[in-house]
């Protein structure tokens, strides 16, 4: 039996250990491409089969880009734009079209760019890129009666972003768990770098989103239907790298200029916040609330983070008498 000692076995070792380097270089090269190209590209044709089947409701044409948006409730019934967090796109508010439009409420969801059936457009994803596009897209629709805003997690940092920027285009502001209020860490720093970064949302960053909504939903109902629509809008070219592109260039987590702002407008503010949420902490809505001493704060007592699509009852009725509250003449 052959054994090694000394330099010999150092340099045995070193071979080894470039060997290994080699393969996974090799694996790399060969898998980056791969794992954009196995995606299915979203353009035209892709858009007409989701229409014909149903999974999409109306495509609209933004100077931006191609917008998928849901679209429901009365003609003339107050507006209501609702803007979903990180990962699930405007799904996340599947289980709020129906009762908001029962209440005699026109609701308009959109699937950010980079989400769902919406366009990945190849540019910086800031808070600019935020804000403008829920501009566009209520120019595009004609909707010039102020509208009651949601937000929910980085959905609630956007929306007070656009609360920030055109307030007198705003009626009242709803916000659930949002973020803002915070650093938190969402993924290891070493992912946002260049190169790294890319390689590993290129070829990982689908799953672990699908992965963390699943866990998130782990002993909710909601959870097969969920996962559903993660798998529909993960299937296409663009998503992942969308989450890297926001995650370098937006820091929704910490927005205090924002927050105060809104603080500043009067409007009418309310947040939802699960007292057992661990993305972004309760005590963040301490934190918020010195910002906009007019929020009102309702915690639902023993939830996590996914209280939009999972607890959907328990925030509807906290958020459409706040919303019929704040239609009212001198409100």
């Amino acid at each position: 039996m052959k054994t090694y000692c000394g330099n010999g076995y150092t340099d045995t070792m070193i071979r080894w250990i470039k060997r290994a380097l080699v393969a996974l270089v090799a694996a790399v090269a060969i898998g980056y491409p791969l794992a954009g190209w196995s995606s299915e590209q979203l353009d035209d044709a892709a858009r007409a089969n989701l229409l014909s089947s149903g999974q999409a409701r109306q495509f609209v044409t933004l100077p931006m880009g191609t917008m998928h948006v849901r679209i429901s409730g009365p003609v003339n019934g107050p507006p209501v734009l609702l803007i979903h967090g990180g990962m699930v796109g405007g799904y996340g508010f599947q289980n709020w079209q129906k009762p908001l439009a029962d209440a005699g409420f026109r609701i308009i969801v959109p699937d950010l760019f980079g989400y769902g059936f919406s366009d990945r457009p190849d540019t910086p994803y800031t808070r600019q890129f935020y804000v403008d596009q829920l501009a566009q897209l209520l120019d595009t629709l004609g909707t010039r009666t102020p509208v009651h805003v949601v937000g929910a997690s980085m959905g609630g940092a956007i929306a007070t972003a656009f609360t920030a920027s055109f307030p007198a285009r705003v009626r009242s502001v709803a916000l659930m768990a949002p973020a803002g209020g915070g650093r938190v860490a969402v993924v290891n720093g070493a992912l946002l770098w260049p190169v790294i970064g890319d390689v590993a949302f290129r070829m990982f960053g689908s799953s672990y989103s699908r992965d963390v909504i699943a866990k998130a939903y782990a002993n909710s109902p909601a959870r097969e239907p969920m996962m559903a629509w993660m798998a529909a809008q993960t299937r296409y070219r663009g998503y992942a790298e969308g989450l890297l592109n926001n995650l370098r260039n937006y820091d929704a987590a910490w927005q205090p200029e924002d927050y105060a702002a809104l603080g500043r407008s009067g409007l009418p503010v309310l947040a939802v916040w699960g007292t057992a949420d661990t993305v972004n902490p309760f005590d963040q809505s301490r934190v918020l609330a010195r910002h906009v001493p007019q929020m009102k704060i309702v915690p639902l007592e023993g939830k996590g983070h996914a209280i939009t699509y999972g607890e959907t009852d328990a925030v509807l009725a906290a958020v459409i008498p706040f919303f019929r509250a704040a239609g009212r003449p001198g409100s």
